[in-house]
């Protein structure tokens, strides 16, 4: 008896081979691409401090999915301030002030279907942020306020390396729609502010 197990075992032992081969060679889906905004020329401003200001908090929970993906609306915009704003003045302070940085998920109309392909759900996402510079009064000098948004579908279906990067990808888009409305904005509003004499 203990032979035939052998002989049942050795049967499928290159098939077992195979299959774990196979396990091991499959390759790894690459890391997603770090988000950044330093392929663009830094802003040197006539200030003395920058301070960010989230008024927007992420409910955490469904319909609202910012707190899910790689990089947030709210995390790329500090990133964007980072890469992009130099403080090289002394004596004014500017506030970039986070007003909205939610990502809202939206039900098929036909997601009570049981059959069928899964349905594809509707994705919004929006940034809404307020550049303001103060001098030595309570009231604002200047002030610029852009907002930007985007829209994907994907469906329910998607595998989560799918949904990771179709995310980032949406992200990166609305962020790169922001970065062309602040600077615009900056260089219009912001004009006696800015130090062209320095270095980027």
């Amino acid at each position: 008896m203990f032979t035939g197990f052998l002989r049942h075992l050795q049967r499928f032992t290159p098939i077992l081979l195979l299959a774990m081969n196979s396990c091991q060679t499959a390759p790894a889906p690459p890391p997603l691409p770090e988000m950044t905004f330093t392929r663009y020329q830094p802003i040197h401003l006539d200030v003395g401090s920058m301070d960010i200001i989230e008024e927007y908090k992420s409910p955490g929970h469904e319909p609202n999915i910012e707190h899910l993906v790689a990089v947030s609306p709210a995390e790329a915009m500090r990133i964007w301030v980072k890469d992009r704003l130099r403080a090289s003045g002394s004596d004014k302070s500017l506030q970039i002030i986070i007003k909205d940085a939610s990502i809202v998920s939206h039900k098929p109309e036909n997601s009570n279907i049981a059959l069928g392909p899964a349905p594809n759900r509707r994705y919004d996402a929006r940034l809404e942020v307020e550049l303001r510079i103060y001098g030595t009064d309570a009231m604002s000098e200047a002030s610029v306020n852009v907002i930007s948004t985007q829209t994907i579908t994907l469906s329910d279906s998607a595998s989560l390396d799918e949904r990771k990067r179709v995310f980032y990808r949406m992200v990166y888009d609305l962020m790169e729609s922001a970065n062309a409305e602040l600077e615009k904005q900056i260089f219009t509003y912001f004009t006696r502010y800015i130090l062209y004499a320095q270095t980027p």
